[in-house]
């Protein structure tokens, strides 16, 4: 099995996946340049950084951009976007823009359910699942997504993934946004010619023979593994935003600064970042953990910074706390 019939599997299509040599920020302009025209109107929903930056792509090249946001701790509803549509007599609105999941945020919007209103209006539909891939198990045929975008620890350096469906290469033909080097035909010829390292592919493949529902559940194990070892260093896990299983955000200890974890963290290649809006706050990647060893490096990188400020770190207490 090649590289491309693996990723089609994890998430769940089969429609064409280019290889990209560029982050996802560069695949969601590519989704807005390929199928759109400026002064269209487009819907974003936003919850978060990932669903901020579609929109201010779009209104870059001159898309009309209606920003659809979650309330109340949940994220933008189904039934929200249907009441959009219908006020704006959905025939003005040409696209949705949607991300599965936001790092900042606790859930994971309902895919199929909107797909099924996006088909109803006759409305496309893009999607960035760079925080679900390799983690949920996705299918984005049965969601009716036209076009997404992913980027993941697991791909090799700074790549990304396009999915691009029949829908939006139709959109592509009539599409008067500049494209340049992005234009989806050149990103096809492009992606032809990538390849990922045989350590990578053998972890894809890997993946591939364990299944997307084993992988799940074995992700919601190793997040839960390593939240309890976070708290026994005396990190405080924000539970409110840890419902998905490869993201977590801590809060954290007295004395402890924000840069000094994360320059940490990306020293060891670990995906980090501060939460905005919530002060001592950082959210952690560890989707592409698959062994508890991995987990206790990541947590040993966090040890090692409360050490190195003179606070004291008891293995045997934090190893009792994982309860692996």
């Amino acid at each position: 099995m090649g590289v491309l019939e693996v990723l089609q599997y994890l998430l769940g299509t089969e429609k064409e996946v280019f290889l990209c040599p560029f982050p996802a920020a560069w695949g969601r302009e590519a989704v807005v340049v390929n199928c759109f025209s400026p002064g269209d109107t487009v819907v974003c929903l936003v919850s978060g950084e990932r669903g901020e930056h579609w929109a201010r792509v779009a209104e870059g090249f001159g898309l009309s951009v209606i920003r659809l946001g979650g309330y109340g701790g949940k994220p933008p509803q189904v039934e929200d976007l249907y009441l959009l549509f219908e006020a704006e007599k959905a025939s003005s609105i040409k696209g949705v823009f949607v991300t599965h999941v936001e790092r900042e945020e606790p859930f994971a919007v309902e895919l199929e359910a909107l797909g099924r209103v996006c088909r109803s209006f006759d409305v496309l539909y893009a999607l960035d699942v760079s925080e679900s891939f390799g983690v949920f198990p996705l299918s984005l045929d049965e969601s009716a997504v036209d076009v997404a975008v992913a980027e993941s620890p697991l791909l090799s350096g700074n790549c990304s993934l396009l999915v691009v469906g029949e829908r939006a290469w139709r959109a592509r033909s009539s599409a008067r946004c500049p494209r340049f080097a992005l234009d989806f035909a050149e990103l096809q010829k492009l992606s032809a010619g990538q390849e990922l390292s045989p350590l990578y592919l053998r972890f894809l493949l890997n993946l591939r023979s364990v299944g997307k529902e084993a992988i799940w559940e074995r992700r919601k194990f190793l997040a839960s593994v390593f939240r309890r070892g976070a708290e026994a260093l005396g990190f405080s896990v924000v539970h409110d935003m840890a419902a998905f299983p490869s993201v977590t955000c801590l809060r954290l200890p007295e004395g402890i600064v924000e840069d000094e974890v994360l320059l940490a963290l990306e020293r060891e290649g670990i995906w980090s970042g501060k939460v905005a809006k919530k002060d001592r706050t950082i959210w952690v990647r560890h989707g592409d953990t698959l062994k508890v060893a991995e987990i206790l490096g990541l947590l040993f990188v966090l040890g090692e910074v409360l050490s190195g400020k003179g606070q004291k770190v008891n293995i045997s207490t934090v190893l009792a706390g994982m309860e692996v």
